[in-house]
């Protein structure tokens, strides 16, 4: 079984826990840095960017690293940038299994992120979703009830008739 594991700043750990406890011979893990600069461009851009992503490399490389000593087996490490959903995405298409964690421990739909929830909807594997750090931080929310229809009318008695 070939095992992607995306690895995150937030979740990297919950992930990789779920991973070691699969039996599988074959584990890719993947570290996506987005960079992008918020405001207009300076004229220093590509400089700071180029920087940023010096930085980012050598961040992403110390985090798998991590990972691997974490699973404790040997792994494929990659590490890239751009848009994470189409680097997992592509990944994937090679994996049996990917392994990604929530973006936040808050249960309900915000605890998937913008690229995460994209990956849920079209991974072409199969998916293990974890939550950062083992468990929701609160219990789940109550559904809400579904809304009474508005009560019928009571039928109105014939109209009156003298005789």
């Amino acid at each position: 079984m070939r095992v992607l594991v995306w690895i995150t700043e937030g979740g990297w750990e919950a992930c990789v826990d779920a991973a070691a406890e699969l039996d599988a011979d074959d584990f890719t893990l993947l570290h996506v840095a987005s960079l992008d600069l918020p405001g207009p461009r300076g004229r220093r851009h590509e400089q700071v960017l180029a920087r940023m992503s010096e930085l980012a490399g050598e961040a992403a490389s110390a985090l798998l690293d991590d990972a691997e000593e974490r699973l404790g087996r040997d792994a494929r490490k990659v590490a890239a940038d751009g848009f994470a959903e189409e680097i997992v995405m592509e990944a994937a298409a090679d994996a049996d299994l990917l392994v990604l964690a929530r973006d936040s421990s808050a249960p309900g739909p915000h605890s998937i992120g913008h690229a995460a929830r994209f990956v849920v909807d079209h991974a072409p594997c199969a998916l293990l979703l974890v939550w950062p750090e083992g468990e929701p931080d609160r219990p789940a929310p109550k559904p809400k009830p579904k809304p009474k229809g508005k009560p019928k009318p009571k039928p109105k008695p014939p109209p009156y008739e003298e005789w």
